[in-house]
């Protein structure tokens, strides 16, 4: 169990991670714009926000749970926040440089696109309430600490991977690198359908 929980705290991690969100989409962008290197700031900065996420749904699950399902305007709201920014990234005709970037800031970055996630903190809710459902899930300060363990971990093995996909894609059309705002507006303003159909259903 000691060790088990590593990677059970891993594999719920890339299990909400694989699919496309915010973080994912920066972490392509920054290795096309910049390099991988500078992606995996993103990626840490990301991977401590996921484990602050999971601690809280870990503390407060249930009221997580009730607070988003009972108050429609949360989900609303992440509809209503992905598509605007959709919209303004393929709005967006010129990428703006900036001069000058403090090292931290990628860090920071990849923390709050992380932590700032309401589905993502709902996500980790059901997961807990599923584990306790289903096995004898206690932690004490060793296994917490392994259970973050895995979920940094997790994260940063799938941003990891969206890196390379971002590499791929700059290799396979280097003289197509503006085009990478068009290409995440599309996938946000996809996303905030889902988001949309959700709500039209449930």
């Amino acid at each position: 169990m000691i060790y088990s929980i590593f990677f059970i705290g891993l594999i719920a991690t890339v299990i909400g991670a694989v699919p496309p969100g915010a973080s994912n989409l920066a972490v392509i962008k920054t290795t096309i714009q910049e390099g991988i290197q500078e992606s995996l700031k993103i990626s840490y900065g990301a991977g401590i926000g996921e484990a602050v996420l999971a601690l809280i749904a870990l503390s407060f699950g249930m009221m997580v749970h009730d607070f988003i399902t009972m108050n429609s305007w949360v989900q609303v709201a992440v509809f209503v926040a992905l598509a605007i920014a959709g919209v303004y990234l393929l709005k967006r005709k010129k990428e703006k440089e900036k001069s000058s970037r403090s090292l931290g800031s990628k860090y920071v970055t990849g923390f709050l696109l992380s932590a700032i996630n309401p589905p993502v903190l709902f996500y980790w809710a059901l997961v807990f309430s599923f584990l306790r459902a289903t096995l004898d899930f206690h932690l004490d300060a060793t296994l917490l600490l392994l259970f973050v363990a895995g979920i940094f971990t997790g994260k940063v093995v799938t941003l990891y991977g969206y890196s390379k996909l971002g590499t791929h894609l700059a290799n396979k059309q280097p003289s197509k690198k503006s085009n990478i705002n068009s290409l995440i507006g599309s996938v946000l303003i996809g996303l905030s359908l889902i988001q949309g159909i959700k709500l039209l259903l449930f």
